[in-house]
């Protein structure tokens, strides 16, 4: 649906507003991090995608320390008490979380939907680590619950996601929506702009590559050089250039444009630790960005979807 369905005239369909018109209520996060680790490391945790911290993308909050129920139970209280939440999502994210055995993976996410009653499960993977067991897995509980999948494609170029180390190709992105989504499952595409070598043009043609694949909700991240990646070693060595966010605020609104408008977005702007973050050094608050996007869409006459050119 569309922000004129959802009867709200933001320049962009937020995850928010959908999720009122979808479901009649907002959906709140809870983050899980089973700790699980990544194909694309190897047995002592090394490697991994150059942008990626030793952390793998933890929650601030999860600590890594404790037990999965105990995490559960304190999201769940943190969104209840912060929020008033009444609706949740298991969020199953931290490198990759589809990266152990269906069994492992079900004895997991099933003890966690009987701590809580869930609305919706939302899994953080790649697109090379689905086997056919995790696949029938996540269809078992799609049938009681909306189950979402959300896919870091990163990118359209080969020679970007070999130069990040990503590990997997374009057209392995390609074959995995695909079969996710021939599944009858939710998909949501990440891609990151600013990435090393790429030009405005380039993630650009991302955007495009990414509208014309069947997802249905989609996340923009600004590249982050993080203290611990592979990425941060090299930029202490000798930095370069990193994406300003006056630039990546102008390119996201042209990449919101060419998305359909009927695509929720559930996120245009990357957090970080300062504590971590090597560049870019000074950064907005979230709030800030958020309100300076929406201004330069509504000065420019600018809304989602008014660009897009595909089926």
């Amino acid at each position: 649906m569309t922000n004129a369905e959802c009867g709200s005239d933001f320049p962009w369909l937020t995850q928010k507003a959908w999720a009122v018109a979808r479901y009649g209520h907002p959906v709140f996060r809870v983050p899980v991090d089973p700790g699980w680790g990544c194909p694309n490391r190897d047995a002592a945790g090394r490697g991994g995608c150059t942008f990626c911290a030793e952390d793998g993308g933890r929650a601030r909050q999860l600590g890594g320390e404790q037990a999965l129920v105990e995490q559960v139970r304190r999201g769940a209280a943190f969104a209840r008490e912060r929020y008033g939440a009444e609706h949740l999502q298991l969020y199953v994210q931290a490198y990759t979380a589809t990266y152990t055995s269906a069994q492992n993976l079900e004895r997991t996410v099933d003890r966690l939907l009987n701590e809580v009653p869930f609305h919706s499960i939302s899994f953080g993977t790649r697109p090379d680590c689905l086997s056919a067991a995790t696949l029938r897995l996540l269809q078992r509980w799609n049938a009681d619950r909306e189950v979402w999948v959300e896919l870091g494609v990163q990118s359209c170029h080969d020679q970007t996601l070999e130069r990040i180390q990503r590990g997997h190709t374009r057209a392995c992105s390609e074959a995995a929506t695909r079969l996710l989504n021939d599944a009858g499952l939710h998909l949501c595409a990440h891609l990151i702009f600013g990435l090393p070598g790429e030009t405005e043009d380039e993630m650009l043609a991302s955007v495009d590559w990414v509208a014309g694949l069947p997802f249905h909700g989609m996340k923009f991240h600004n590249l982050h050089i993080l203290r611990g990646s592979p990425m941060g070693e090299a930029w202490l060595a000798s930095p370069f250039p990193v994406l300003d966010e006056v630039t990546y605020l102008q390119t996201l609104a042209q990449g919101l444009r060419r998305i359909p408008a009927n695509l929720p977005v559930f996120r245009v702007y990357t957090d970080s630790p300062p504590e971590l973050r090597l560049a870019p050094q000074q950064v907005m608050p979230k709030g800030v960005f958020l309100h300076r996007l929406e201004e330069y869409m509504r000065r420019q006459g600018w809304r989602q979807g008014d660009d897009f050119t595909g089926n």
